[in-house]
């Protein structure tokens, strides 16, 4: 937790997408995020990625205070190291063709990037960001 602000991590991220069961099929099963809610009268899907973040795919709307979701977002999600060649190994079954780079002479770990069916690109990163705190 951020002593001065009391953030602890993001709670969601809502990406803008224009066929909701293909964007729902990449996530839940390219990625494995377990779906935990479903608008269909909305075209809402939400599915949680880790324990405190949930990501939203709609098609295009404004939600509440007039937000929208997001298009052409790239983000990362934390993986464990133990478990990235096997993500990776999901991927490519799944049809996709990740970007693999190891950033471990620098001290960053793994990554891998891909597109989603919208072109948001998702990255899968071994490098936890905590470390940032830890510099200071």
């Amino acid at each position: 937790m951020d002593s001065e602000t009391g953030i602890t991590g993001v709670s969601e991220l809502v990406l803008e997408v224009l066929d909701l069961n293909r964007a729902e099929r990449f996530y839940s099963e390219a990625l494995g995020l377990p779906v935990v809610a479903r608008g269909e009268e909305n075209g809402r899907v939400w599915l949680m990625a880790g324990a405190q973040t949930r990501i939203g795919l709609w098609r295009p709307q404004v939600g509440l205070e007039n937000g929208r979701g997001g298009a052409h977002v790239h983000f990362a999600l934390h993986i464990d190291g133990f478990a990235f060649d096997g993500a990776v190994h999901r991927l490519r079954d799944a049809g996709c063709k990740p970007a693999v780079y190891s950033l471990e002479d620098e001290g960053y770990g793994r990554a891998a990037y891909t597109p989603d069916p919208d072109g948001n690109i998702v990255e899968l990163w071994t490098w936890n960001v905590r470390q940032h705190l830890r510099q200071k």
